[in-house]
């Protein structure tokens, strides 16, 4: 059923108008029709009283979470738009909370914070669709752009680098997650790779060295990879 992210305001609940066209021209719903919103990130069930304009009323909450149990976020390198479309959409449906951009020596990609915000409200865009798509409770936050040295202000409970010389087995990975009791961060690298200043700085803020496995991975494949390995591991949990 589709699903839209709604808000209060004066007690009446508003839709985007992107929304409103959506539900009017585009599925066509009908006066009667059933649809879901998510309201202070709960789900509820509501149908459609009138169309113009839009207004609805709840029939019944919806109860079952499909939220991760833990916080996890995703730090991603400048990178291709098209990349970082795909991790911005693929990380909402594994049930990241957040990805931070951020820079890298070796990124190709060299944005100034002003040409990242025009990419970011299309990176939201997407969050948004896609976390409506799958039937979340939360959309993906994206932060702003930040420099390296930046990471450390954002610091999880346990803090996981993708590191690429340490392909081989996952055991490593799943130790770090075996005493879980708070936020997750993962990092992966650029298209080429952390320099060695850069993986002892993350060594230094007690980021833990982690393998994804024997092969090197892109690094968007790596983002997406990662994430669902310990999406999978912590709803186990």
């Amino acid at each position: 059923m589709q699903r839209y992210f709604v808000k209060y305001n004066n007690q009446d609940i508003e839709f985007l108008e992107s929304d409103i066209h959506h539900i009017t021209n585009v599925m066509r719903f009908k006066v009667g029709d059933e649809i879901e919103i998510v309201l202070e990130e709960k789900a509820y069930l509501v149908a459609i009283d009138n169309l113009h304009p839009l207004k609805v009323h709840i029939v019944n909450p919806i109860l079952n979470d499909s939220e991760l149990p833990y916080d996890l976020r995703v730090y991603f390198p400048l990178t291709k738009s098209d990349k970082a479309e795909l991790v911005v959409q693929k990380l909402t449906e594994i049930g990241v909370s957040e990805i931070i951009f951020y820079r890298a020596s070796r990124s190709v990609v060299k944005l100034t914070n002003e040409d990242f915000n025009k990419k970011k409200e299309r990176y939201k865009k997407i969050a948004k669709e896609a976390s409506e798509q799958c039937h979340r409770l939360k959309v993906l936050e994206i932060s702003d752009l930040i420099n390296f040295k930046d990471i450390k202000d954002h610091l999880a409970s346990i803090n996981l680098l993708a590191y690429e010389m340490d392909a081989g087995k996952t055991s490593s990975l799943y130790h770090e997650l075996e005493n879980i009791n708070g936020s997750i961060s993962l990092i992966v690298g650029p298209e080429g790779g952390l320099s060695e200043d850069e993986v002892s700085y993350l060594t230094s803020l007690n980021f833990k060295r982690v393998s994804l496995g024997k092969r090197i991975l892109r690094c968007e494949t790596a983002a997406i990879y990662g994430a669902s390995v310990i999406s999978s591991y912590i709803e186990q949990k």
